[in-house]
């Protein structure tokens, strides 16, 4: 194509394109009045004329594109335009049409949700495939499908297909290993944290079953199976750990504190409890450090919510417990911490009861200065949650307006 017409083509084709067009719905004629705007984007006044000018005389554009003209022939003031012209116009300057674009984002997101099973990220595709039969088209989306090659999909599909855990620098290397047309600057080892991540958990906030408010980004993946190599199990107490090679850590001798590692916690096969009678999760880091090493009880620092792995020991844990044992969690008492106590009381612990989480202790903080203002999306969250075991420490917090972090108490 001639550069003396892209311009204008170029003009014709936004005016054409849109939800209608995309959707396959829009026919006949396009009547739009020209403006400063078209003629400045084509190049100016004389420049527009001249395009027209050619365009009309083209053996097919010139059957479905007339400019009207005004100012005693001096001046273009319409066009009309078929829009059934719409694929030449594309084909001439080198473009996809928009309609078959469209129709092709359509199969492809058609295949991912394929893919996805009837698991909960049908439902994700089930809204994208909506808006692209509405006509729908952002160019975030054209991003994802065409320039990222849908690398945001294949992210999303081998979260959903994982058979065991994976550390988040592996995972993103094993989706990312053949992916090209990236920036060469970001290994594929760091693409998903750096590209990825933000959107990935954007969809899980959204649609994903197993997230509960507040939990950061890490903790969104990893209950999806994805791992960060900081995730650690710490406690205080005696237990006897036998790992899957049959070597054994009793952490009785460590009185300070054990810390295992995600990858020893991938290794742990069973574990006892001698003597052990209490169980306290404690979230706050301070608090957890003040507690002195007791033989009968066992303190289980809970940094947020705990990740799979850290959940299937604190299950073993459970198992090989005496039906004495005594389960108590000692957490923040606002908005996050009562979500805190009911995932740890529906995913770790059945038994579980709250600790300094009552009515009392909550009005006892406010008499001593300690509460901080509820916001109001917090407020809003607060009243629409069945909070169980916690419901009057839930309604004080409504009541009082403020909230109580463990910090504030030390």
């Amino acid at each position: 194509m001639e550069e003396s017409r892209q311009e204008l083509i170029q003009q014709l084709i936004k005016i054409i394109d849109g939800d209608a067009y995309r959707k396959g719905t829009k026919k006949g004629m396009c009547h739009p009045e020209v403006t400063n705007h078209m003629m400045k984007a084509a190049g100016g006044r004389a420049a527009f004329i001249k395009q027209a000018q050619i365009i009309e005389k083209d053996p097919v554009l010139g059957r479905s594109i007339k400019f009207i003209p005004g100012n005693l022939g001096m001046d273009i003031v319409q066009v009309h335009c078929a829009v059934e012209i719409m694929p030449e116009l594309c084909s001439r300057i080198g473009i996809e049409d928009p309609r078959v674009r469209q129709l092709r984002y359509i199969h492809m997101m058609e295949q991912w949700k394929e893919k996805a099973g009837g698991t909960w990220l049908t439902a994700y595709y089930e809204d994208e495939l909506d808006r692209l039969n509405r006509g729908k088209c952002s160019e975030q989306l054209r991003k994802q499908m065409d320039d990222e090659q849908g690398a945001l999909y294949l992210c999303l599909d081998e979260m959903l297909h994982l058979e065991e855990p994976s550390e988040k620098p592996i995972f993103s290397a094993r989706v990312f290993q053949n992916v090209t047309g990236h920036d060469g600057r970001i290994t594929p080892s760091k693409r998903f944290r750096k590209q990825y991540q933000k959107r990935v958990c954007g969809i899980i906030k959204d649609y994903s079953p197993e997230y509960i408010e507040d939990m950061s980004e890490d903790e969104m993946l990893a209950t999806h199976g994805i791992l960060s190599y900081s995730q650690t199990l710490e406690w205080k107490g005696r237990v006897i750990c036998t790992l899957d090679d049959g070597h054994v850590i009793d952490t009785g001798s460590l009185v300070y504190g054990t810390v295992l590692n995600a990858k020893t916690l991938e290794h742990i096969e069973s574990v006892k409890l001698p003597g052990i009678q209490r169980i306290l999760i404690i979230e706050n880091k301070a608090n957890y450090e003040k507690m002195e090493f007791n033989e009968n009880e066992l303190y289980v620092f809970c940094h947020g919510f705990f990740s799979p792995k850290e959940v299937r020991v604190l299950k073993k844990i459970e198992e090989s417990a005496g039906e004495a044992i005594k389960y108590e969690h000692w957490g923040d008492l606002d908005y996050g911490g009562i979500r805190i106590f009911q995932y740890n009381k529906s995913e770790v612990f059945a038994e579980l009861h709250p600790y300094k989480m009552d009515q009392d202790t909550y009005c006892q903080a406010i008499e001593n200065g300690a509460g901080v203002p509820l916001e109001e999306g917090k407020r809003r969250k607060l009243e629409m949650l069945d909070a169980g075991m916690l419901e009057s420490l839930k309604n004080s917090i409504l009541t009082q307006g403020m909230e109580i972090e463990q910090e504030l108490l030390i």
